[in-house]
């Protein structure tokens, strides 16, 4: 979006591009070395397998629930959401919500090549999803993702003080948004989600949530009584996530059949990579957690957790 924004404003200021150009040069991209008990590590391999020794050590791997077998999602009450009809036009619309400047996935397809082939390719997604929900599979490509380490301020020498940032296929965020739309409205309809839930709820946001807080402290202190706040953070809350416990909520919240086993295999088996510096690791099993941008991002949250 910066660089609209300078593309914007560069006839009327061309000092604009200029300082944006300068800024660009100035940014250090690099990563490392790391300094491991007063050691400097230099070799990008080595730099990758620390990364991935730190976002490892993330997950959430004690887990005492029960695992959630595929009985669980066939076995449909009146009422659950099953199957969901595939429109093209929601493809359109899915594939409109990407940003053109994302970079490509583990796939190779540009977030450009869909949105402006959109018409033309929304067809053969269509049906592409249509498969993957009929026979509960999704290709492996779809299910791994590329990190990239982001300094987040601090030492630029300890690797827990780069944030992951996943890279995953524009393809699949695509067919999550559909299906993510479907959850929604089932959702909605069903009157499933809790009353005070506010996050990745459609005419909510962390602002309603704020004015519904402040009028219950302006009604509590009018009535002359006392009230308590308490404020809670997850740490690490998409990286933690249990899928056992999320696909227990999603199968509590009436989302079975096609659906559910779908969502099941969603996250069943993802990997990752790390890339920095040019170099890559090894595959690595993502233990638990959530995707970002993606159902399981709000899933998270709609569920109860």
């Amino acid at each position: 979006m910066k660089e609209k924004k300078v593309i914007e404003n560069m006839k009327n200021n061309p000092k604009v591009l200029f300082d944006y150009i300068n800024k660009q040069k100035d940014r250090d991209t690099k990563i490392g070395p790391f300094k491991i008990q007063n050691e400097y590590i230099y070799d990008q391999k080595e730099i990758c397998k620390l990364l991935v020794t730190q976002y490892n050590s993330q997950f959430s791997i004690n887990s005492n629930m029960p695992k959630v077998d595929k009985e669980t999602f066939r076995n449909t009450e009146d009422g659950d959401l099953t199957d969901i009809e595939i429109l093209e036009e929601d493809i359109i619309k899915a594939i409109g919500d990407l940003n053109m400047n994302s970079s490509a996935g583990p796939d190779g397809i540009p977030a450009k090549f869909l949105i402006n082939t959109k018409d033309s390719i929304a067809t053969p997604l269509k049906l592409i999803l249509r498969k993957s929900l009929d026979e509960g599979k999704i290709p492996d490509l779809f299910k791994l993702a590329y990190v990239t380490p982001i300094h987040k301020g601090g030492s630029k020498l300890k690797p827990e003080q780069y944030r992951p940032v996943s890279l995953t296929s524009h393809v699949m965020k695509i067919f999550e948004r559909v299906v993510k739309r479907n959850i929604m409205k089932h959702l909605i309809e069903q009157n499933l989600l809790n009353p005070g839930q506010h996050g990745f709820v459609p005419g909510r946001s962390t602002k309603t949530q704020l004015l519904q807080h402040y009028c219950d402290i302006f009604e509590t202190l009018s009535e002359g009584t006392r009230i308590d706040t308490i404020f809670l953070d997850f740490a690490k809350a998409f990286d933690k996530v249990d899928h056992d416990i999320l696909l227990q909520k999603v199968a509590k919240h009436k989302i079975k059949g096609k659906i559910g086993l779908w969502l099941q295999e969603f996250l069943n088996n993802r990997k990752y990579r790390v890339v920095a510096n040019g170099e890559m690791s090894d595959v690595q099993d993502v233990l638990s957690g959530s995707p970002r941008d993606s159902f399981g991002s709000c899933a998270v949250y709609h569920y109860d957790i």
